[in-house]
C-alpha cells in the first residue's frame, strides 16, 4: 500500500487516525493496523514479520538477563537468525546463480533453488532487529518487556517498508508514554504533505523520462540525452526516497513519535564523505556503529582504514540489492572515500567550493549508473553513451523524451535539491515565538497556503496518473 495511493490517503490513514485516538488501547491498535498494512502488500509472508518480532523479543530478554558468556551466545544466535532471514530471502537466488555459473563451467550440473518472494522492507526490519540486540548487549538499551510495544517498534507502518532505520533507544520512551499535541499533529501533516509533493510532483514524473532513456539502446543514445537521464535519475531517487522519509517522519509525528532525520540536502555536499553524512543518514550511522567501528574504524592505520571502508561500502551495495551492479556501486563509493583520505582529498580541500561541488556531483552521478542499470552490460553500455555517444540527435532526443511537464519536474528538482529546499524547510518548520503577532500571522498563513497548494496539486496528480512504487521498496 503506497503512502501516495488513494486507498491509503482516503481509507487507511483516516481509519488509523480514528482508531488511534478513539480506541482505549493505542499500542494494540497501532500494532494491528501495522500488521494489516504489511499484509496488504505481503499477505503470504506477513508471518515472517511476526516471527521476527517474536524471536527478537525473546532474544532481547535473554541477552538482557544473561550473564557472562551466555549474553554473547544469545547475541550470536540473534545475529545469525536475522542474517539468515536476509540471506535466504534476498540473496539465495543471487548466490545460486553465481554458484551455478561456476558449476556449469566445470561441467557439473547446476543446483536448483526454490524461488522465494522478496519480503517488502526485509533489509530494513532485519537491520533494525540487529541494532536492537547489539544495543542491549552493549548496555546502550534494556530489552523491551512488553511484546505489544516490541511489535509496534518493529512493525510501525510509517517506517516498516523503507525506514528510516529507527533504533529502539531513540523511541523507547515514546513507546511507553507519548502525547500528541495539536502542534505535533499539524507539523506531521505538513511534513507528510511535503513528502507527498516530492514523490508525486518530482520523482514520479522524472521516472517516466528515466525509464525511457535507460530502455534506449546505448548505440542509439546521444551523450546529451544520456547525461540528462542520469541527472534525472539522481533527482528521482533523491526525491523518491527523501519524500518517503518525509512522509514516514510526518506520519510518526502524527502518532506521537519523533523519528530521526534521513536526508540533509546531500547534493549540496562538497565531498563524498560529506555526501554520506547527508544521504540516508540512518543507514550511514548504522554501518558506522555496527560495522565500521567494530572493524577498527580509522584507528589502525591508513591501510586498515581503507580496507574497512571498502568492506563497509561493499556491504552497503549488497544491502541495496543482490546483484553485481549494486556491489560495484558500493565499491565505487568505497574507492572514492579512500581516495579522499589521500593527498587527493587534501588537494580538493584547497579548491574553490564550485570545483569541489562539481566533483561531488559528477562522482555521485557516475555511481548512479551502476545503481540504476539492470546488468553489467547495461551499465557499460550506458557509460559508453555518456562519453562516446556523440551529440547528433541530442536536442531532438531530449525534446522527444521531455515534454513540458517533465521539464518542469526536472527544473523543480534541480531547484529544490539545493539551497531553495533549505529555505522551504525553514519556512515550514517556523513556529511563532514572542511578540510581533502580525508577522507571525503572515508566516503561518504563508506556510498554510504553501502546504495546501502542494497537497492540492499532489492529490490531483495522484488521481490523474499511474502510481509508481517507491524505489526503496525493493530493498
Amino acid at each position: 500500500m503506497l503512502f501516495s495511493s488513494p486507498v491509503f490517503l482516503s481509507f487507511f490513514l483516516p481509519l488509523s487516525i480514528a482508531a488511534y485516538f478513539l480506541l482505549p488501547f493505542r499500542s494494540i491498535a497501532l500494532l494491528v493496523l501495522s500488521l494489516a498494512f504489511y499484509a496488504w502488500g505481503e499477505p503470504v509472508v506477513v508471518w515472517l514479520l511476526v516471527a521476527v518480532i517474536v524471536v527478537n523479543y525473546g532474544l532481547g530478554l535473554l541477552i538482557d538477563s544473561g550473564v557472562g558468556g551466555s549474553r554473547r551466545l544469545w547475541l550470536i544466535v540473534g545475529l545469525t537468525a536475522n542474517l539468515l532471514v536476509l540471506i535466504i530471502f534476498k540473496y539465495s537466488a543471487f548466490l545460486a546463480m553465481n554458484l551455478n555459473a561456476g558449476l556449469v563451467a566445470l561441467g557439473i550440473d547446476p543446483v536448483t533453488v526454490p524461488h522465494l518472494p522478496l519480503p517488502l522492507g526485509v533489509s530494513f526490519f532485519t537491520f533494525q532487529a540487529i541494532s536492537y540486540l547489539v544495543d542491549i548487549y552493549r548496555g546502550d538499551a534494556h530489552a523491551e518487556r512488553n511484546i505489544i510495544r516490541m511489535g509496534v517498534f518493529k512493525a510501525f507502518f510509517p517506517q516498516l517498508i523503507a525506514g528510516p532505520i529507527v533504533r529502539y533507544r531513540e523511541i523507547a520512551g515514546e513507546l511507553k508514554n507519548r502525547k500528541v499535541s495539536a502542534d505535533d499533529f499539524m507539523i506531521g501533516m505538513e511534513r507528510f504533505t511535503i513528502g507527498l509533493g516530492k514523490k508525486l510532483l518530482i520523482a514520479d514524473p522524472l521516472s517516466i523520462a528515466v525509464d525511457s532513456i535507460f530502455a534506449t539502446s546505448p548505440d542509439l543514445l546521444p551523450a546529451p540525452l544520456a547525461w540528462m537521464g542520469i541527472v534525472s535519475f539522481g533527482l528521482q531517487i533523491y526525491f523518491d526516497f527523501s519524500g518517503y522519509s518525509d512522509m514516514a517522519i510526518g506520519l510518526a509525528r502524527m502518532f506521537g513519535f519523533h523519528f530521526p532525520e534521513n536526508f540533509d540536502l546531500p547534493y549540496d555536499s562538497t565531498s563524498v564523505q560529506e555526501f554520506w553524512r547527508r544521504w540516508h543518514m540512518t543507514l550511514s550511522r548504522w554501518f558506522r556503529d555496527y560495522l565500521y567501528i567494530p572493524l577498527g574504524g580509522n584507528r589502525r592505520g591508513a591501510f586498515r582504514t581503507s580496507l574497512n571502508l571498502w568492506i563497509v561500502f561493499a556491504t552497503t551495495g549488497l544491502w541495496h540489492g543482490a546483484s553485481w551492479t549494486f556491489l560495484i556501486w558500493g565499491l565505487w563509493h568505497g574507492g572514492l572515500l579512500t581516495l579522499e583520505r589521500s593527498s587527493f582529498g587534501r588537494l580538493m580541500e584547497t579548491m574553490p567550493t564550485v570545483v569541489r561541488r562539481t566533483y561531488l556531483l559528477i562522482a555521485v552521478l557516475l555511481g548512479w549508473v551502476w545503481f540504476r542499470a539492470q546488468s553489467l552490460d547495461d551499465a557499460i553500455g550506458y557509460f559508453h553513451a555518456l562519453f562516446f555517444g556523440g551529440f547528433s540527435g541530442g536536442l531532438a532526443g531530449i525534446l522527444r523524451v521531455y515534454n513540458p511537464a517533465l521539464l518542469l519536474a526536472l527544473v523543480a528538482g534541480l531547484v529544490f535539491a539545493f539551497a531553495s529546499a533549505s529555505w522551504m524547510s525553514r519556512l515550514l518548520a517556523y513556529r511563532p515565538q514572542g511578540d510581533g503577532l502580525p508577522k507571525h500571522i503572515l508566516q503561518d498563513i504563508t506556510r498554510t497556503i504553501a502546504v495546501f497548494a502542494v497537497a492540492t496539486v499532489a492529490l490531483s496528480a495522484s488521481a490523474a496518473s499511474t502510481l509508481q512504487a517507491f524505489l526503496y521498496f525493493r530493498f
